[in-house]
């Protein structure tokens, strides 16, 4: 695996963190920003969205870890994870337009692949079929496709395992 720059530092993620958060929300969704209506009534729209994913992940995965990275102490990408029984989910990850096609999400992902080779999980993720830059990235990191369906892929990674 590639060596992460020295200046990456993934943490935690911290209650004044949260502005952040929701500008990296907003940034992924092209899809609500380009409706033809009023921007208060979008900004409405993104937040409770936001809301509703927060929710979903409390709901779903309550063991979930959410962790910013910072570089040179600005925050570019958030990942939302969770470890059980063997296996380590990738639930979400995350990065501003900016600062995408850098190695960001790749370091993210990186870190969770030695994460989960150190405690002998597997991880999985699902992805849209439609996000194709997502798709290149988990496949050019060795995750292979176990299942899917109309929209989505389920993949997964285990150290070890032939790229």
């Amino acid at each position: 695996m590639d060596m992460p720059p020295p200046d990456f530092n993934l943490r935690p993620v911290h209650e004044h963190d949260q502005e952040f958060i929701a500008t990296l929300y907003r940034s992924t969704r092209d899809d609500l920003l380009g409706l033809p209506m009023d921007p208060v009534f979008i900004d409405n729209l993104i937040r409770s969205q936001q809301q509703i994913q927060a929710l979903g992940v409390q709901q779903n995965y309550p063991n979930a870890q959410t962790k910013v990275l910072e570089y040179q102490g600005r925050l570019l990408g958030r990942m939302i994870f969770e470890h059980v029984a063997g296996d380590m989910r990738l639930i979400d990850i995350a990065v501003l337009p900016g600062a995408q096609r850098q190695g960001v999400a790749r370091y993210m992902l990186q870190h969770l692949q030695q994460l989960a080779g150190a405690h002998q999980a597997s991880l999985s993720l699902c992805v849209f079929k439609n996000n194709l830059k997502a798709r290149k990235l988990y496949l050019s990191a060795g995750f292979q496709i176990v299942d899917e369906d109309e929209i989505s892929e389920q993949m997964c990674w285990r150290a070890g395992a032939a790229a």
